[in-house]
């Protein structure tokens, strides 16, 4: 018997992959709270003690595959934080997608001017007052007036900013606008910074005043810079330059956690990733304890009884394929619990039913997969380790991480892997076996 629709939709949409769960919803699964390591060690905790131990304000940068669960740690790490049993602090959560143009290049002015105003605005609820209506002397408002000031074409014109209208909005949606607030400050970013900073100090205050340990800043979803087709490159390498060229501006008197793309990992050292949950050692062996964690993210979602309903009487030994073929990847497999629902409108799915699911997504990776790119996921594979050995190994390193075809992991050592749809492109199993005789002959 088909489920019934009105069931099928309440679970279909409990299994939606771009959902951020928060860390007290009941879908949501501490993988670093088992009792056995499926993630690597406590990488929300480590992060937290680093903050936690330091006298001074840190700057960390951090990435991870969107739907891996970083937003969610994230999250987990602010609670902890803000908790009187740690450092009381403020949080601060910012969503780039609603600050800034992720299409566009990245400058040190549009992301520190948007700290300010969400810290601002957080400030002021701490402090009790209302957010709706923000005081005529804001830092935005008095950065609008030192702008205007320095240029004074900025306040004419095509330039013009309405009263009441959010700067952070303008600078976000109009590029021309935007532009020219990066030359001036550009010109002047000594001022600029040392301005910025004895606002954020002052704010700091004031929110230990209202009875906090001081700010925590936490801008996530800049991993999403991502440009147009033909900007893609140009976008990545304005990150890089942010991240990297620019660290000692973004050490500011509080305490700031950046989410950055995960294509930065061959260009930046100092980032933090988050894990894949570990299905199998580096040797290929399974690891039974991040197999039963994969499960039961599963279902908490969907009860292993409707599971059967969707998946038939062998639910269980299609649930185990359908977590190998997610690579230990938490928004694959959502996805791949999703598609199963949907297409059981008529009962459980068929055998082909079922393994269109991963022809579906093995598809995608052979667009992805470029002939050029292949003898270097080759290497990936045989060696489970990302070697960049030049220029050209970068670029394909950045184009797979940032499409999810290699992923990380980590448990005892730190070691990567090609996506399990990659393995089934014909033309990367040829190279890998080729690459393994090779191999063989020589030893």
């Amino acid at each position: 018997m088909p489920l019934a629709f009105k069931d099928r939709k309440h679970y279909y949409n409990r299994c939606q992959p771009d959902e951020s769960l928060a860390p007290d919803d009941a879908r949501n699964i501490d993988f670093d709270a088992l009792p056995q390591e499926v993630r690597g060690a406590s990488w929300a905790g480590a992060l937290a003690a680093e903050i936690e131990l330091s006298n001074t304000p840190v700057c960390l940068l951090v990435a991870g595959l969107p739907g891996s669960g970083k937003s969610t740690e994230l999250r987990r790490l602010a609670r902890r934080l803000a908790s009187d049993e740690s450092a009381g602090l403020l949080p601060i959560h910012l969503d780039a997608e609603r600050l800034l143009d992720l299409t566009s290049r990245i400058d040190v002015a549009d992301v520190v001017a948007a700290i300010l105003h969400d810290a601002e605005l957080a400030v002021l609820a701490a402090e009790g007052k209302d957010v709706a209506a923000m005081p005529a002397d804001g830092y935005l408002q008095r950065f609008w007036r030192w702008l205007t000031t320095t240029d004074v074409e900025l306040g004419k014109g095509n330039f013009t900013v309405a009263p009441g209208v959010s700067l952070a909005v303008e600078l976000k949606t109009r590029p021309s606008l935007r532009q020219r607030v990066r030359s001036v400050v550009s010109n002047h970013l000594s001022q600029f910074l040392a301005d910025a900073r004895a606002e954020l100090k002052r704010l700091d205050e004031r929110a230990a005043a209202a009875g906090h340990g001081g700010l925590l800043v936490i801008f996530d979803s800049l991993e999403k810079l991502r440009g147009t087709t033909s900007a893609w490159y140009d976008v990545l390498d304005s990150a890089e330059i942010f991240f990297r060229t620019n660290v000692p501006n973004l050490e500011l008197p509080v305490h700031v956690i950046f989410t950055v793309p995960t294509a930065l990992l061959t260009r930046i050292t100092r980032i933090r990733v988050l894990p894949m949950v570990k299905l199998h050692a580096r040797d290929g062996s399974p690891h039974a304890p991040g197999i039963a964690a994969a499960r039961e993210l599963v279902t908490r979602r969907v009860p292993l009884e409707v599971l059967g309903e969707v998946l038939g009487p062998d639910a269980e030994a299609r649930l185990r394929q359908m977590i190998l073929w997610s690579g230990g990847y938490p928004r694959e497999l959502v996805r791949l619990l999703q598609s199963a629902i949907r297409d059981a409108s008529a009962g459980p799915l068929s055998d082909e039913q079922f393994q269109r699911l991963f022809s579906q997504l093995v598809s995608t990776f052979r667009v992805l997969v470029t002939r050029d790119v292949i003898p270097w996921l080759a290497q990936v594979a045989a060696q489970r380790f990302m070697t960049v050995e030049n220029e050209q190994h970068r670029l394909d390193a950045d184009r797979m991480l940032q499409n999810n075809a290699i992923l990380y992991y980590a448990n005892g050592e730190q070691w990567h892997d090609l996506h399990p749809a990659v393995y089934e492109n014909p033309d990367v199993r040829a190279a890998l076996d080729a690459l393994r005789e090779a191999r063989a002959a020589t030893t």
